[in-house]
């Protein structure tokens, strides 16, 4: 039989192929774009964290501020910076036992092709030893020497005993060439399929060892992105232990200004209140002026009448933000991040850019324009009596002035232009409502 029988090209040879199973799945475009936004999430949150801490910062130094805020900004990546760490183990760990799995079967492929390359050697000799064995018989037969046929068996035989032992191994020598052929089309049948299995492990092993290189690969890379991540946690560590030194440094030579954060224990604003107590006075010497303008004229129709006092505001229309920006740090009291103590923060702040304008909450008008260190270019607003009070809204820290004391302003009305004036660190404003002096949470009106 002709060996190159055992080499033919057999459509079960692909499906005998089985496909290595992936460990790790790829990033698909839409897993890696989604990572990337997140990134880019989690660093605006990491940033507008450091923004409204900054604003609360406004009554330090900006030295001790920024030392602060820069200590701040550490903490606040130590976490992202031990997530990719632990992602870079992570997949570390997986590239490892990756290679480890694909070595694993390289060698059991390897092992099963050196059995299957001696099962075919041995199926083809054993072929061939018995494909030339029957062709011995058949050529033998052929020359005339060879099986007797059926009619030489009872010619010439001394007895009838002679006869049958003679038909009885014929019978039997033609049995065994029948069963000699089954053996060798099995044989040939196994051997095929030997050959089959031997031609599918050698083509994974080729598939294994290129998957085994780029294991390796990741494997490096993995190892490397790792090392990377813990050097950069380590960093973060010792730049943090470096701020803590400075800033309690810091502390120490800035100390003086623990007296400005004592606990209010008030929430009246002496010089809104004395603004205020003027206002009241003010719109009672108009409304006398008036009653006796009505009362000398005669007149029970006047047109004055029915108007309000020209320094109140139209309680009739709604209440605005100052601002179209994202409100931070509410009324109330709170500690300060630095030196530990209680304040009241009296308003409330709009991180913005310097140069925005501001405009008026309500309809009203401008009854102060100061400045002071704290409060930096202040303006107040006088937006009349509610509920037995008069209302006054003040904008805080402002680049500039847009209006003049004793203007009247509707609501939205430019009065000013965001900045960072005073005891601030960054632009931004601060807005508040008084009641009568007193300071009140704005969220009542705005």
């Amino acid at each position: 039989m002709s060996r190159s029988i055992l080499h033919r090209p057999l459509s079960m040879v692909a499906a005998a192929l089985v496909a290595l199973p992936m460990l790790m799945t790829p990033i698909s475009p839409a897993m890696a774009e989604g990572s990337k936004e997140d990134k880019i999430a989690e660093r605006d949150e990491v940033e507008q964290q450091l923004e409204d801490l900054r604003i609360e910062l406004n009554d330090v130094s900006e030295e001790l501020a920024d030392t602060y805020i820069a200590l701040a900004e550490t903490e606040l990546l130590i976490p992202e910076a031990q997530q990719e760490l632990e992602e870079a183990q992570a997949e570390l760990e997986e590239a490892r036992e990756e290679d480890r799995l694909i070595g694993q079967r390289l060698t059991d492929a390897e092992e099963e092709e050196q059995r299957l390359s001696g099962q075919v050697e041995e199926g083809r000799e054993e072929v061939d030893r018995s494909g030339g064995e029957l062709a011995t018989v058949a050529l033998t037969a052929y020359k005339g020497g060879g099986v007797p046929s059926p009619s030489t068996i009872y010619l010439g035989n001394q007895s009838p005993q002679d006869a049958v032992d003679r038909s009885m191994n014929y019978r039997i020598t033609m049995a065994s060439q029948g069963t000699r052929l089954d053996t060798l089309r099995t044989d040939q049948v196994v051997t095929e399929n030997s050959a089959e299995r031997l031609t599918a492990v050698r083509e994974e092993i080729r598939q294994l060892k290129i998957d085994a290189e780029e294991a390796v690969e990741r494997t490096e890379e993995a190892e490397a992105q790792a090392t990377t991540a813990k050097k950069e946690l380590d960093d973060l560590y010792l730049t943090q232990q470096t701020q803590r030194d400075d800033l309690e440094d810091k502390k120490e030579k800035y100390e003086g200004e623990t007296g400005d954060l004592e606990t209010r224990s008030s929430t009246l604003d002496s010089e809104i209140e004395e603004l205020a107590r003027e206002e009241r006075e003010r719109e009672e010497r108009a409304r006398r002026e008036r009653e006796r303008e009505q009362s000398s004229s005669g007149s029970s129709g006047g047109s004055g009448g029915g108007s309000s006092s020209s320094g109140s505001a139209d309680t009739g229309g709604g209440w605005s933000y100052p601002v179209n920006a994202r409100l931070n740090s509410n009324f109330g009291w709170r500690v300060h991040p630095i030196y530990g103590t209680r304040k009241l923060h009296a308003g409330v702040d709009f991180p913005v850019a310097c140069g925005v304008p501001v405009g008026a909450t309500h309809s009203g008008r401008v009854i102060a324009r100061t400045y002071n260190s704290g409060a930096g270019n202040k303006i107040i607003l006088s937006h009349g009596v509610h509920n037995g009070r008069l209302v006054t809204s003040s904008y805080h820290h402002l680049q500039g002035y847009a209006q003049p004391v004793g203007a009247q302003v509707s609501a939205g009305t430019t009065v000013g232009y965001v900045g960072t004036t005073g005891s601030s660190t960054g632009c931004h404003l601060h807005f508040e409502i008084h009641e009568d002096g007193n300071a009140v949470n704005p969220g009542k009106y705005i």
